[in-house]
């Protein structure tokens, strides 16, 4: 599905700070209309001792992104500006208990050989009460704070070195997979994945591989699967996507141990609508 998107003001001229236009040859005029793609996922989600239905809405759509304020250019007064993919997933599930809400925004510049993913957020309400997490990058560094209702997370600063940043990985797949990381990396987890089990705000080891999708839960021409394990985390994340343009990805499994009886499950979801 596309929707509409807020016209884009006449442009500044780009500069050194600034991005200029891509050079990957998989992102073409498809995100250059002014539409946003809006896909829905059929979810199965893992937490506590069981799986529970759920939505996914995921919303990619290109737009202009301030690099040192790093929010949305609205006003196109200033030059640092660069064209972003932006990606929002919003998540719904309930447990039979009480109802959970995730919105996880992700903003990664398109020129990749100028910036790294510039930042990520992510709220999580309950009935509980709200977590919010947020992560710059700047000068080689991605700053994260960190709000909470627990004690012993409550109001943190943290600094993390550059990473490989697991929010951006769907960002990557539709900018250019072959870029995304094989064999051993450093990874900066999930922040829904954080405030859901309360890991430590740290980069962890992770092994990626990128293979062609020999299964049957998913749909799609062409399909490749990009699959990484967190051994630290017993956590293994495998997304599927189409290999030709525009890399629509159909379905994403995710696989850790319940906090409750330590059985791993896993959440799968599956593309219902796009």
């Amino acid at each position: 599905m596309l929707i509409s998107c807020q016209p884009q003001m006449e442009k500044l001229e780009e500069n050194d700070a600034g991005a200029g236009v891509t050079t990957n040859s998989t992102f073409d005029s498809y995100w250059q209309d002014g539409k946003a793609e809006v896909s829905v996922y059929e979810l199965s989600q893992n937490r506590y001792n069981a799986t529970h239905p759920g939505k996914v809405v995921s919303i990619f759509v290109q737009e202009d992104f301030l690099t040192d304020k790093q929010v949305k250019n609205e006003s196109y007064e200033s030059k640092s500006s660069t064209p972003i993919l932006k990606n929002i997933l919003r998540t719904n599930f309930t447990t039979g208990i009480y109802d959970y809400s995730l919105h996880t925004s992700v903003f990664t510049p398109i020129n990749q050989s100028r910036f790294s993913t510039l930042k990520v957020t992510n709220t999580m309400q309950d009935w509980c009460g709200t977590t919010f997490l947020q992560m710059n990058h700047k000068n080689g560094v991605y700053f994260l704070e960190q709000r909470s209702y627990f004690e012993k997370e409550g109001d943190r600063r943290v600094e993390l070195e550059q990473a490989v940043v697991e929010d951006a990985l769907m960002n990557q797949i539709r900018l250019d997979y072959e870029s995304l990381p094989i064999g051993e990396f450093k990874l900066i987890s999930k922040l829904s994945y954080s405030a859901m089990k309360h890991t430590p705000l740290q980069t962890y080891h992770a092994i990626g591989e990128l293979n062609k999708y020999n299964g049957t839960a998913f749909e799609g021409e062409s399909l490749l699967e990009y699959r990484y394990t967190v051994a630290e985390q017993k956590r293994e994340v495998t997304l599927v996507f189409e290999s030709v343009s525009p890399f629509k990805i159909v379905g994403f499994t995710e696989s850790y141990p319940s906090a409750f009886d330590k059985e791993v499950r896993t959440t799968i979801a599956t593309l219902i609508s796009n």
